[in-house]
């Protein structure tokens, strides 16, 4: 029997624009989900567009309810 699905996030991470896809993983197997980018304004301040970010980010994980994250460093 094959353990139950893991869903997990990674995200690569930009100030202006950051990307994420999301996989799951049962076993050995991995499947693709979805993948995106997460853009912000760059006429705005910084704390503008890290809001932009945070706000695109939690609609992604609200929508796809990930088990597990990866963030790649900067």
């Amino acid at each position: 029997m094959l353990p139950p699905p893991i869903r997990i996030i990674g995200i690569d991470p930009g100030l202006r624009t950051t990307g994420w896809g999301i996989i799951e993983a049962q076993g050995s197997r991995l499947s693709f989900v979805a993948c995106g980018c997460v853009r912000s304004d760059e006429r705005l301040r910084t704390a503008a567009r890290l809001r932009q970010l945070h706000e695109g980010l939690t609609q992604i994980i609200t929508a796809h309810a990930p088990h597990e994250a990866a963030v790649e460093e900067t």
